[in-house]
C-alpha cells in the first residue's frame, strides 16, 4: 500500500480505495482458481505468483464491514477518499436514456438532418414509383418519416446512407439486408434493394414509436473490399468514436471440459476423448447441466477422483458464463462522443479495436451500430461485372435483374450449383419440391432452412400445404390474417410479433421483447412470465380457449434458434435470383468469379466438373499466361477459364502479383531458372509452381521440379551464378495421366483437364459391381463416388447426409441412425464410398438411401484422399 501510494504521488496520479473483487461469494474461489490455472497453462497443483492466495476476493458483505480489516494507513489519507468520491460521482450517469445522439451526419448548409432526409427520400420516391403505387408509397413514407422525426433518428439513416453512398461511388457492391429491408426510407436512400411495399414487409420489426434505441442496419459488402470500407469509416468518424462490438464467447460443456480439465491435470488425449463422448446429445448443454452427462464422464474417466472434482467445478459455472470476448464479425459502433465514455476499448489478438459491449448492451444504450459484413457472393457479383465489362464493354446493373423464365426453370430443376443459399443438397431437393417461380417463393425457400423453422417442424407442413397435399389449417381464426401467406405456419420473426400484437393484444414494444424471449431461452423458467402474459392476452383479446392459446404459444416457443426476418429473407432471395441470372447469361464470367471467391460449400474439383458440364473449359496454369485472379479467355472455340498463379498451395497473392508485374516489365519467362534469377521468391513457392504445372509449356514437369529444388538449395533467390554449378539433369520419365492427375489435385485441388479422382479407381469400382452414377438406374443399385460433403445436423434425429460425386454427377446419401452406429468408422475415414441402396432422381436432386456402405483404400492419394486397392 505504501509503495503504491508513493508511486501515485510521484507520477501525480489520483488514488482510489476499492476492494479487488473477482467473484461473488467465497465458495466460487475454487472455480476462479481453476480458470486462472487454465489461463496460465498450469495445474492446480503448481504454484504460481498470479494465482489467487485465498477466498477473500468475493464481494464484501455489508453486515461484516465492521469486522473487515482496515487498509494500510497511507490508503486512508484524505486525497485517497477524495479520489474515491470523485470516481463514484463520475459513474453517476443515466444507464438507460431515452435516446443518445448518433454520429453527426453530413448535411448541406441551411438544412436540418430531418429536412435533408426528407428531401432525399422524396426525390427518390418520384423515380421509384408511379401511378397508384406512388400514392401508396407516399403514404408509407410519410408514416415512417413521422416515426423517424419523433425518435430523432434522421442522422442515423443519413449516416447509414453515407456508407452505401461511398460503396456506390467506388464501385463496391454493397446491399443492406435484415430488418432494415422493411423500411421504405432505407429503400429510397439506396441502403436496401427490396421494395417493402411490393413484398408487404413489416416496418415495426425494424422501427416503431415505442423503440428508443436505434435499430440495426446490416450492410453486406463484397468480401474483398470490406477492409477498404472499414478504413473509410474510421477516417470519416474518427478513431475515438468508432470500434467493433464484442462477442461474449460463453461456455458449453466441451470448452469447459477442455479448460477445467487442463487445470486439473487431465491429459489432452483424455480431454479429447471426453469431448467426443459427450456427443451431440450433450455437446450443446451448459456446464451447470454437467450432471446430466455424468455417464459420459464415467465412461472415459471411470471412478477416478478427478471426476468428482471436475463435476463440482462445472456445476459452479453459471449459465452464459463468459469465457472471453472477441470482435463481432461486422458490428461497428459509431458515436459522436468518444466511446471510452461508455466502455473501455481494447485490441483483440488480431489487432482489431474492440468495445467491451456486446450488441445487446449497445442496443440498450441507444448507441448506433452498423453491421458491415463481408459476403463472398457479393464479391462474385462484383468480379462478374468487372469480367463482363472487360470482355464486352458492358457495365451490368446488379440492382434489379430482369425476370427470366429460363432462370426459374434452372432453379426448379435443382440446377443450383454455385448459386447463393440454394446450392446445398437439401436446398436442391427443396427447389425441386417447391418449384419456385417468383421472389416470394424463393424468399420462403431460403427462410425454411434455418434452425427456427426446423426446430418448430415448419418445413414439412409448409411443403405439403403449398403442394396441396394437406389442407391449410389454423389453431384459431385470429391467426389466418397473420399466417395466410405462409400457409398457416410460422416462418419469419415478424410472424411472432404479429401474433403477439394481433392475437394477444401486446404493443409493438412488448411484442419485440416477447419475440426475443421465446426464441433465445435455454431454460423453461426464462419464459414463464412470457407464457402467462400470452395466454392471458390471447384469451382476453381473441377469445382463444386455454388449449388453443397454449398450442399457439408452444408453436412460437418451438421457433427457437435463428430464424430469418422476412425482410432479410427477401434480401437473400434477391441475391439468390441474381446469382442464377448471372450464371445463366454470363456463365463463364460468373464461374470465374465463383472460382476466385469460393463462396459456397463445394470443393474446387467439384466446381471444375460443373464448368465442364456447362461446356466451359479450364486452360492449364501457365507462368506466362496466368494472372493474379481467375480470368475468362475468349476465342473461336468459346469461353475458357484460366487459373491464377496463386492457385497452387504455397504461392501467395503477393508472389503472384510480383511474377505478373515482372513479366509485364521485361517479357515472358524462359523457365524456372529465368524466374529464379529475375525475382526474389522463396524456394518453396518456386517448387509449388513447378509441381502445379506452371512451367509445363516450357519444360517437362519432373525436370522443372528437379531444377527448382536444385536452385532452391544452390542459389539465393534473385542471384545469377558466376558459372553453371547446378547438377546435370538426370533422365526423368514423363508423368503418366494418373501421376499428373494426382500431382494436380495435391497442388491445386483440381485438374484442369477435368480428370476426376473417381476415374483413377474406376476399375476397382466396376470389379465390385458399382455402377457409375451416370448409368445408375432408379431403384435398388450399387454405386460409388468421392465423398465431397458430410453433414450430421443435430436437428436430423440421428440421420447423416453425405454427398458422393462421380465426375459431374452427384447424389446425396442418406444414412439412417442404425447404419451410422454400425459403420461410423467407415463413414468417418472413407474418402471413396461404395453404397448399396435405393436411388431416386428428380431433376438434379439425386437421393440415395443407403442400406450398406463400404470404403475404398489404396495407393493412389489425392490431397489426402486414398483410392484403389480393394474394399476396406
Amino acid at each position: 500500500g505504501r509503495a503504491l501510494g508513493s508511486a501515485a504521488r510521484r507520477w501525480r496520479l489520483p488514488l482510489v480505495a476499492a476492494p479487488e473483487v473477482r467473484y461473488a461469494t467465497p465458495d466460487l474461489h475454487p472455480l476462479h482458481d481453476a480458470l486462472v490455472c487454465a489461463r496460465l497453462g498450469i495445474t492446480v497443483d503448481d504454484p504460481h505468483p498470479d494465482r489467487p492466495r485465498n477466498d477473500a476476493l468475493g464481494v464484501p458483505r455489508p453486515d461484516l464491514s465492521d469486522r473487515t480489516p482496515l487498509p494500510d494507513p497511507p490508503m486512508l489519507l484524505p486525497d485517497v477518499l477524495a479520489g474515491t468520491d470523485a470516481l463514484v460521482d463520475a459513474c453517476r450517469w443515466p444507464l438507460l436514456p431515452d435516446r443518445l445522439i448518433p454520429p453527426k451526419a453530413r448535411v448541406p448548409d441551411g438544412l436540418t438532418p430531418d429536412q435533408h432526409l426528407e428531401r432525399r427520400a422524396y426525390e427518390a420516391l418520384l423515380t421509384r414509383y408511379q401511378g397508384e403505387r406512388l400514392l401508396q408509397a407516399r403514404t408509407r413514407l410519410e408514416e415512417e418519416l413521422s416515426t423517424v422525426r419523433a425518435l430523432g433518428f434522421a442522422e442515423f439513416f443519413l449516416v447509414a446512407a453515407e456508407v452505401t453512398d461511398y460503396c456506390a461511388s467506388r464501385g463496391i457492391v454493397a446491399y443492406g439486408r435484415g430488418s432494415a429491408a422493411a423500411s421504405i426510407v432505407c429503400y429510397l436512400l439506396g441502403v436496401t434493394q427490396a421494395d417493402p411495399l411490393q413484398h408487404d414487409l413489416l416496418f415495426e420489426r425494424f422501427l416503431h414509436g415505442g423503440k428508443h434505441s436505434p435499430p440495426d442496419i446490416d450492410v453486406d459488402i463484397a468480401s474483398g473490399r470490406r477492409d477498404e470500407v472499414l478504413a473509410w469509416v474510421e477516417r470519416r468518424f474518427g478513431v475515438r468514436t468508432e470500434a467493433m462490438v464484442c462477442n461474449r464467447i460463453t461456455y458449453f460443456l466441451p470448452s469447459a471440459v477442455q479448460d477445467l480439465g487442463r487445470a486439473l491435470g487431465i491429459p489432452p488425449e483424455t480431454r479429447d476423448r471426453l469431448s467426443k463422448a459427450l456427443g451431440r446429445q450433450h455437446r450443446h448443454r451448459r456446464p451447470h447441466h454437467a450432471h446430466e452427462a455424468e455417464e459420459a464422464f464415467r465412461e472415459v474417466l471411470g471412478d477416478a477422483p478427478v471426476v468428482r472434482s471436475l463435476l463440482q467445478l462445472l456445476l459452479r459455472i453459471e449459465p452464459r458464463f463468459v469465457r472471453h470476448v472477441a470482435p463481432h464479425s461486422g458490428g461497428v459502433v459509431l458515436a459522436r462522443d468518444p466511446l471510452t465514455h461508455y466502455a473501455p476499448l481494447q485490441r483483440s489478438s488480431g489487432g482489431v479495436k474492440l468495445l467491451q459491449f456486446d450488441k445487446d448492451d449497445v442496443e440498450a444504450l441507444g448507441l448506433m451500430k452498423l453491421d458491415l459484413l463481408g459476403l463472398r457472393m457479393l464479391g462474385v457479383f462484383e468480379r462478374t461485372r468487372e469480367e463482363v465489362h472487360r470482355l464486352e464493354g458492358r457495365w451490368l446493373d446488379l440492382r434489379d435483374p430482369p425476370h427470366d423464365p429460363a432462370v426459374w426453370d434452372d432453379i426448379q430443376k435443382g440446377d443450383t450449383m454455385g448459386l447463393f443459399q440454394i446450392e446445398s443438397p437439401g436446398q436442391v431437393r427443396m427447389s425441386v419440391q417447391l418449384k419456385p417461380r417468383n421472389l416470394t417463393d424463393l424468399a420462403h425457400q431460403v427462410a425454411l432452412f434455418r434452425p427456427g423453422p426446423i426446430h418448430s417442424r415448419t418445413v414439412h407442413p409448409y411443403v405439403a400445404r403449398r403442394a396441396g397435399r394437406e389442407p391449410v389449417t389454423y389453431e384459431h381464426p385470429s391467426l389466418e390474417p397473420v399466417l395466410r401467406k405462409t400457409y398457416g405456419v410460422i416462418l419469419f420473426q415478424e410472424d411472432l410479433m404479429r401474433i403477439a400484437v394481433h392475437v394477444a393484444g401486446m404493443s409493438w414494444t412488448d411484442a419485440e421483447r416477447f419475440r426475443k424471449q421465446v426464441t433465445t431461452f435455454e431454460d423453461e423458467a426464462e419464459i414463464r412470465d412470457a407464457y402467462r402474459a400470452f395466454l392471458d392476452g390471447a384469451q382476453r383479446v381473441s377469445g382463444c380457449t386455454p388449449e388453443q392459446a397454449r398450442a399457439i404459444f408452444e408453436a412460437m416457443a418451438a421457433f427457437r434458434g435463428y430464424g430469418f426476418a422476412e425482410s432479410h429473407a427477401w434480401a437473400f432471395g434477391l441475391h439468390a435470383y441474381l446469382s442464377a441470372w448471372l450464371r445463366k447469361h454470363h456463365p463463364a464470367a460468373y464461374l470465374a468469379a465463383v472460382f476466385a471467391e469460393h463462396p459456397g460449400m463445394w470443393p474446387l474439383s467439384t466446381l471444375r466438373q460443373e464448368a465442364g458440364r456447362r461446356g466451359i473449359g479450364v486452360r492449364p496454369l501457365d507462368l506466362n499466361r496466368s494472372g493474379v485472379a481467375w480470368r475468362v479467355e475468349r476465342d473461336e472455340d468459346g469461353d475458357h477459364l484460366r487459373p491464377p498463379l496463386q492457385l497452387p498451395n504455397g504461392v501467395s497473392e503477393t508472389v503472384a502479383r510480383e511474377i505478373v508485374l515482372e513479366r509485364a516489365r521485361h517479357g515472358p519467362y524462359r523457365g524456372a531458372r529465368d524466374l529464379h534469377a529475375r525475382l526474389r521468391i522463396a524456394g518453396d513457392a518456386l517448387e509449388a509452381l513447378a509441381r502445379a504445372g506452371a512451367f509445363d509449356r516450357l519444360q517437362p514437369r519432373r525436370a522443372t521440379l528437379y531444377e527448382a529444388r536444385a536452385l532452391h538449395h544452390a542459389l539465393p533467390a534473385g542471384a545469377a551464378p558466376l558459372f553453371d554449378g547446378l547438377p546435370p539433369l538426370p533422365p526423368l520419365p514423363a508423368l503418366t495421366l494418373t501421376e499428373r492427375t494426382v500431382w494436380d489435385h495435391r497442388a491445386k485441388g483440381m485438374s484442369e483437364r477435368g480428370v476426376h479422382p473417381v476415374d483413377l479407381a474406376r476399375r476397382e469400382l466396376l470389379d465390385l459391381g458399382a455402377v457409375p452414377l451416370a448409368r445408375a438406374p432408379d431403384g435398388e443399385v450399387r454405386t460409388g463416388g468421392l465423398i465431397v460433403a458430410r453433414q450430421k445436423p443435430p436437428t436430423a434425429k440421428g440421420f447423416a447426409f453425405f454427398v458422393i460425386e462421380d465426375g459431374p454427377d452427384r447424389a446425396q446419401v442418406v444414412v439412417a441412425p442404425d447404419l451410422w452406429d454400425a459403420q461410423w468408422r467407415v463413414l468417418r475415414d472413407a474418402r471413396l464410398l461404395v453404397v448399396d441402396g435405393l436411388l431416386q432422381r428428380v431433376g438434379h436432386a439425386w437421393t440415395l438411401r443407403a442400406r450398406t456402405v463400404a470404403g475404398l483404400a489404396g495407393p493412389v492419394a489425392v490431397r489426402g484422399y486414398h483410392y484403389g486397392g480393394g474394399a476396406a
